[in-house]
């Protein structure tokens, strides 16, 4: 039996893939079933999302109106078919004519004119980042001290720890370090989207508000890290390097680029952030404070001790 769906919403590259100008209908099969969604993907390695309004808006999202657990009955690998006005998966039809499209990059330029504003506003979010980081995420570890033995598998957070040097000189303009640092953290984690990405991928997010020349910058780190990790975590890289971000970072941006918005009125705003996946938004919040904040002052150097050689 056929269950109906609406598509509520559909994100700009995926409406302009499917229906935009020479549009080719895309060979399409299931990627990944969860409660919230259910991921496609193309032989090129593109990917959308049909999600439920817990989820909510996305770079390569499809919101449709419906509850918890409706992608249950959808098999992995399983074709999905696109024809003028819906999509089949299965028993499941999704009407995607009255779908209205939502733009997934933010108003950057507006942005970083509030530049100021929102770096005085980072104690605060680095305060309620630390306090809410779910166990096992990047924040945690950085919350519980470097010589504490945190949660995160202890390889990604030593890898992270090394490639800080490499990614702040890429920040800097070394093309070739920016590869390094973007080298020791592509894939490296669990999950469809590993902790090197998410961090990567808030990096670059951090890069549309304050690096000089973004596109470049971020372009450079999607190349290196993407072809190292999975299809769905390349895609996330992907559309970081084009300034695009889910919507609930839209909001915390807004919330932090409103000089008038109080500490209290930002955690919400945070929490929305974290609540993605289950360390994926700790972790990408991570990188977005990493470069943000100043370098640690280096270590004075030790003495040499004496010797009779």
């Amino acid at each position: 039996m056929t269950k109906h769906l609406i598509a509520r919403s559909i994100s700009r590259p995926v409406h302009d893939w499917l229906f935009g100008p020479g549009a080719v209908p895309p060979s399409l099969r299931v990627l990944a079933v969860f409660e919230h969604a259910c991921d496609l993907v193309a032989p090129d390695g593109r990917v959308m999302a049909l999600v439920t309004p817990t989820v909510g808006d996305g770079p390569f999202n499809i919101v449709v109106a419906a509850n918890a657990g409706i992608f249950a009955p959808v098999e992995p690998d399983a074709p999905a078919v696109l024809y003028p006005s819906h999509l089949q998966i299965g028993s499941l039809e999704v009407a995607l004519d009255r779908a209205t499209v939502w733009e997934p990059q933010p108003d950057w330029p507006a942005l970083r004119d509030r530049r100021p504003l929102i770096e005085a506003r980072l104690p605060d979010l680095s305060r309620i980042a630390l306090q809410l980081a779910p166990a096992g995420s990047l924040l945690a570890t950085a919350s519980a001290g470097r010589d504490e033995p945190g949660q995160l598998p202890a390889q990604i957070a030593s890898a992270a720890h090394r490639a800080a040097r490499a990614l702040r000189a890429g920040w800097d303009g070394d093309r070739d370090q920016l590869r390094v640092g973007a080298r020791q953290l592509a894939g490296l984690g669990s999950g469809l989207t590993p902790a090197g990405d998410d961090f990567l991928t808030g990096i670059m997010l951090w890069a549309w508000l304050a690096h000089p020349s973004p596109s470049s910058f971020c372009h450079l780190l999607a190349e290196t890290a993407a072809p190292r990790t999975t299809t769905l975590s390349a895609a996330w890289l992907r559309a970081a390097a084009e300034g695009q971000c889910s919507a609930p970072w839209h909001r915390l941006l807004a919330m932090l680029a409103d000089g008038a918005a109080s500490a209290p009125e930002l955690e919400p705003a945070a929490r929305l952030v974290l609540a993605h996946g289950a360390t994926s938004g700790a972790d990408t919040l991570a990188g977005f404070l990493f470069l943000a904040s100043p370098p640690d002052p280096p270590s004075p150097p030790q003495p040499v001790p004496n010797s009779d050689f």
